[in-house]
């Protein structure tokens, strides 16, 4: 294999979440007096972790908003979700038997992700269990993707070099990410982004089909 490590982004790349983060978005947005939001919409909120998720849909409502509701927002977003986090969730076609076969062949498999930490470890262990030797999401103190930091973090734990590493993902913060960290990109079309945008943004390798990532990764 070309590398030893790969470090997938969570939303978007392995798991399909949209479902999941829209109807938790509008649950909050319920309890707040605010209108639903299309999927198409919510779609355009994910990438930066949930302050930025959560000020994108107030910032898509007309007017100004407060910082006490976006404050309510965003704590009524995170204990709904973290109660159905499994709900409308599931894994792209392909993911799975994918990262099995990456594991056969001897390949550490990471996940970095700008999820809070807690529900990204738990939706890893539930639909990845036994698969993944690193998992990370966002937490106090370590700067979120596209910083170098989370993905610092998991190089040193796990022992590696970023030269014997490639980052997978699906959005620019994911293509800025591994650049900021020295690595190279495998950038994925089944998320939340276009090919036509990932090429637009700088993608080096861009991937179509989840068991096209073995090949690619030889």
């Amino acid at each position: 294999m070309r590398y030893r490590l790969a470090i997938f982004d969570l939303d978007g790349t392995l798991l399909d979440t949209l479902g999941g983060l829209t109807a938790s978005l509008n649950a909050a947005r319920r309890m707040n007096n605010l209108a639903p939001q299309t999927e198409e919409q919510v779609k355009t909120f994910i990438n930066n972790g949930v302050v930025k998720f959560i000020e994108r849909s107030l910032t898509a409502d007309p007017g100004e908003y407060s910082e006490d509701l976006k404050q309510k927002l965003l704590k009524d977003n995170v204990a709904y979700y973290d109660s159905h986090y499994l709900e409308n969730t599931h894994p792209y076609n392909g993911i799975t038997e994918s990262l099995t076969r990456l594991k056969s062949d001897g390949m550490l498999l990471a996940c970095v992700s700008n999820k809070n930490d807690e529900p990204a470890r738990k939706l890893i262990d539930h639909f990845f269990p036994g698969l993944f030797d690193y998992v990370s999401g966002a937490m106090d103190g370590v700067e979120r993707k596209p910083s170098y930091q989370p993905v610092e973090r998991c190089l040193f734990k796990l022992g590696v070099e970023n030269s014997e590493a490639v980052y997978i993902g699906d959005t620019d913060t994911d293509i800025q990410t591994a650049k900021n960290s020295r690595m190279c990109c495998i950038s994925c079309t089944w998320g939340y982004k276009t090919r036509e945008f990932l090429a637009g943004n700088g993608a080096d390798t861009i991937c179509s089909d989840p068991i096209d990532l073995r090949s690619l990764l030889r």
